[in-house]
Protein backbone atom coordinates (compact mmCIF):
# COMPACT_ATOMS: atom_id res chain seq x y z
CA UNK A 1 0.00 0.00 0.00
CA UNK A 2 1.36 3.45 -1.01
CA UNK A 3 0.39 7.03 -0.46
CA UNK A 4 -0.03 9.37 -3.47
CA UNK A 5 4.08 9.57 -4.61
CA UNK A 6 5.26 8.31 -2.52
CA UNK A 7 5.36 4.91 -0.54
CA UNK A 8 5.78 5.30 3.59
CA UNK A 9 9.74 3.87 3.16
CA UNK A 10 10.29 6.40 1.13
CA UNK A 11 8.61 9.32 3.26
CA UNK A 12 10.56 8.12 5.85
CA UNK A 13 13.90 8.46 4.48
CA UNK A 14 13.16 12.28 2.79
CA UNK A 15 12.01 12.72 6.70
CA UNK A 16 15.32 11.31 8.50
CA UNK A 17 17.22 13.09 5.48
CA UNK A 18 15.60 16.86 6.30
CA UNK A 19 13.77 16.79 2.62
CA UNK A 20 10.98 19.11 2.67
CA UNK A 21 7.60 16.79 1.43
CA UNK A 22 5.25 18.69 -0.28
CA UNK A 23 1.29 17.78 -0.33
CA UNK A 24 2.12 16.54 -3.48
CA UNK A 25 5.19 13.97 -2.92
CA UNK A 26 3.71 12.68 0.06
CA UNK A 27 0.11 12.94 -0.56
CA UNK A 28 -2.72 12.54 1.89
CA UNK A 29 -1.63 13.24 5.62
CA UNK A 30 -1.01 10.51 7.92
CA UNK A 31 -5.05 10.80 8.93
CA UNK A 32 -6.49 10.14 5.27
CA UNK A 33 -4.11 7.17 3.92
CA UNK A 34 -5.76 5.75 0.78
CA UNK A 35 -6.36 2.14 1.33
CA UNK A 36 -7.53 -0.30 -1.70
CA UNK A 37 -10.96 -1.30 -1.57
CA UNK A 38 -10.58 -4.64 -0.84
CA UNK A 39 -7.90 -3.62 2.43
CA UNK A 40 -4.24 -3.61 2.80
CA UNK A 41 -2.72 -6.07 0.25
CA UNK A 42 -1.59 -9.02 2.06
CA UNK A 43 -3.45 -8.68 5.38
CA UNK A 44 -0.85 -5.66 6.27
CA UNK A 45 -1.71 -3.23 9.08
CA UNK A 46 -1.36 0.45 8.78
CA UNK A 47 1.54 1.80 10.44
CA UNK A 48 1.04 3.66 13.24
CA UNK A 49 1.25 7.49 12.92
CA UNK A 50 3.72 8.12 15.83
CA UNK A 51 6.28 5.44 14.18
CA UNK A 52 6.75 8.30 11.60
CA UNK A 53 9.64 10.56 12.23
CA UNK A 54 8.04 14.14 12.09
CA UNK A 55 4.50 13.41 12.16
CA UNK A 56 4.41 15.78 15.26
CA UNK A 57 6.44 18.31 13.67
CA UNK A 58 4.13 18.12 10.86
CA UNK A 59 1.26 18.60 12.92
CA UNK A 60 3.06 21.74 14.84
CA UNK A 61 3.51 23.17 11.60
CA UNK A 62 -0.12 22.49 11.17
CA UNK A 63 -1.53 24.23 13.93
CA UNK A 64 0.73 27.29 13.16
CA UNK A 65 -0.60 27.38 10.12
CA UNK A 66 -4.52 27.11 10.38
CA UNK A 67 -4.86 27.66 14.02
CA UNK A 68 -6.19 24.39 14.91
CA UNK A 69 -4.32 21.63 15.94
CA UNK A 70 -4.78 18.10 15.86
CA UNK A 71 -7.03 17.57 18.39
CA UNK A 72 -9.26 20.84 18.33
CA UNK A 73 -10.99 19.90 15.52
CA UNK A 74 -12.12 17.00 17.06
CA UNK A 75 -12.97 18.62 21.36
CA UNK A 76 -15.68 17.79 22.55
CA UNK A 77 -17.60 20.17 24.32
CA UNK A 78 -18.33 18.82 28.32
CA UNK A 79 -21.59 17.26 29.09
CA UNK A 80 -23.98 19.76 31.05
CA UNK A 81 -23.98 19.44 34.63
CA UNK A 82 -27.62 18.79 36.27
CA UNK A 83 -28.80 18.91 39.65
CA UNK A 84 -32.87 17.34 39.90
CA UNK A 85 -34.89 18.84 42.41
CA UNK A 86 -38.58 16.76 42.92
CA UNK A 87 -39.41 15.98 46.60
CA UNK A 88 -41.50 12.70 44.29
CA UNK A 89 -38.79 9.49 44.58
CA UNK A 90 -39.85 7.90 41.55
CA UNK A 91 -40.09 11.57 39.30
CA UNK A 92 -36.49 12.41 41.07
CA UNK A 93 -35.29 8.95 39.75
CA UNK A 94 -36.93 8.75 36.46
CA UNK A 95 -35.27 12.12 35.78
CA UNK A 96 -32.35 11.63 36.73
CA UNK A 97 -32.16 8.68 34.62
CA UNK A 98 -33.84 9.67 31.67
CA UNK A 99 -30.55 12.05 31.45
CA UNK A 100 -28.11 10.27 32.50
CA UNK A 101 -28.53 8.29 29.31
CA UNK A 102 -27.67 11.62 27.18
CA UNK A 103 -24.48 12.10 26.59
CA UNK A 104 -24.63 15.89 26.56
CA UNK A 105 -26.13 15.68 30.27
CA UNK A 106 -24.87 14.38 33.56
CA UNK A 107 -26.02 14.73 36.89
CA UNK A 108 -24.10 15.90 39.59
CA UNK A 109 -26.89 16.17 42.37
CA UNK A 110 -30.32 14.95 43.50
CA UNK A 111 -32.42 16.70 45.51
CA UNK A 112 -35.99 16.33 47.95
CA UNK A 113 -36.62 19.87 48.84
CA UNK A 114 -35.83 23.36 48.94
CA UNK A 115 -33.06 23.01 51.65
CA UNK A 116 -31.16 20.28 50.01
CA UNK A 117 -31.09 22.34 46.80
CA UNK A 118 -29.85 25.13 47.86
CA UNK A 119 -27.28 22.75 49.54
CA UNK A 120 -26.43 20.63 46.13
CA UNK A 121 -25.84 23.90 44.14
CA UNK A 122 -23.71 25.15 46.20
CA UNK A 123 -21.34 21.44 45.88
CA UNK A 124 -21.69 21.20 42.44
CA UNK A 125 -22.05 24.37 40.83
CA UNK A 126 -24.36 23.39 37.89
CA UNK A 127 -25.06 24.55 34.44
CA UNK A 128 -28.77 23.21 34.84
CA UNK A 129 -31.03 23.00 37.78
CA UNK A 130 -34.75 21.46 37.31
CA UNK A 131 -36.45 22.60 40.09
CA UNK A 132 -40.06 21.46 41.49
CA UNK A 133 -42.19 23.83 43.09
CA UNK A 134 -44.54 21.95 45.71
CA UNK A 135 -42.06 20.70 48.33
CA UNK A 136 -42.13 20.21 52.10
CA UNK A 137 -39.34 21.77 53.67
CA UNK A 138 -38.78 24.98 51.61
CA UNK A 139 -41.04 25.06 48.44
CA UNK A 140 -39.06 25.91 44.98
CA UNK A 141 -40.02 28.95 44.75
CA UNK A 142 -38.71 29.60 48.43
CA UNK A 143 -35.58 28.21 47.56
CA UNK A 144 -35.36 29.99 43.89
CA UNK A 145 -33.78 33.37 44.88
CA UNK A 146 -31.44 32.17 46.80
CA UNK A 147 -30.28 29.32 43.97
CA UNK A 148 -30.37 32.28 41.66
CA UNK A 149 -27.97 34.06 44.39
CA UNK A 150 -25.33 31.18 44.32
CA UNK A 151 -25.68 30.21 41.01
CA UNK A 152 -25.79 33.01 38.49
CA UNK A 153 -24.62 31.35 35.97
CA UNK A 154 -26.75 28.27 35.89
CA UNK A 155 -30.27 27.33 33.77
CA UNK A 156 -33.09 27.01 36.39
CA UNK A 157 -35.87 25.55 35.06
CA UNK A 158 -39.40 25.07 36.80
CA UNK A 159 -40.77 21.57 36.62
CA UNK A 160 -44.09 21.70 37.56
CA UNK A 161 -48.00 20.17 37.24
CA UNK A 162 -49.18 24.09 37.59
CA UNK A 163 -48.93 26.07 34.62
CA UNK A 164 -50.95 29.12 35.62
CA UNK A 165 -49.76 32.32 33.43
CA UNK A 166 -49.66 33.98 36.69
CA UNK A 167 -47.16 31.45 38.56
CA UNK A 168 -45.15 31.85 35.22
CA UNK A 169 -44.75 35.44 35.61
CA UNK A 170 -43.62 34.85 39.61
CA UNK A 171 -41.29 32.33 38.80
CA UNK A 172 -39.49 34.87 36.09
CA UNK A 173 -39.37 37.61 37.85
CA UNK A 174 -37.71 35.25 41.03
CA UNK A 175 -35.04 34.36 38.52
CA UNK A 176 -36.24 31.41 36.65
CA UNK A 177 -35.43 30.65 33.02
CA UNK A 178 -38.41 29.18 32.13
CA UNK A 179 -41.25 26.80 33.32
CA UNK A 180 -42.01 23.31 31.93
CA UNK A 181 -45.08 21.31 32.28
CA UNK A 182 -44.51 17.96 34.31
CA UNK A 183 -46.94 16.67 31.04
CA UNK A 184 -44.34 16.99 28.81
CA UNK A 185 -43.25 13.51 27.02
CA UNK A 186 -39.67 12.59 28.08
CA UNK A 187 -38.66 13.19 24.49
CA UNK A 188 -39.64 16.70 24.43
CA UNK A 189 -38.46 17.73 27.48
CA UNK A 190 -34.87 16.65 27.24
CA UNK A 191 -35.15 18.81 23.59
CA UNK A 192 -36.39 21.67 25.19
CA UNK A 193 -33.97 21.62 28.36
CA UNK A 194 -31.38 21.28 25.36
CA UNK A 195 -32.12 24.86 23.41
CA UNK A 196 -32.48 26.57 27.11
CA UNK A 197 -28.76 25.25 28.14
CA UNK A 198 -27.26 27.81 25.85
CA UNK A 199 -28.78 30.62 27.56
CA UNK A 200 -25.91 29.88 30.45
CA UNK A 201 -25.79 33.46 31.82
CA UNK A 202 -22.34 35.30 31.69
CA UNK A 203 -19.86 35.36 34.81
Amino acid sequence: MTMRGAGWGAYKRMVDAGRSVDAHTAGPGWGEVIVPAGGPVGGASLPEPAALPGWRAAAVEATTRDGVGPSAASAVPPPRRVVVVDDADGVRDLLCLLLGTEPDFVVVGAAANGVEAIDEVVRTDPDLVLLDLAMPSRTGIGALPRIRRIAPRAVVVIFTGFSEDALLDRVLALGADALLEKGLATGPLVEQLRRLCPLRRPA
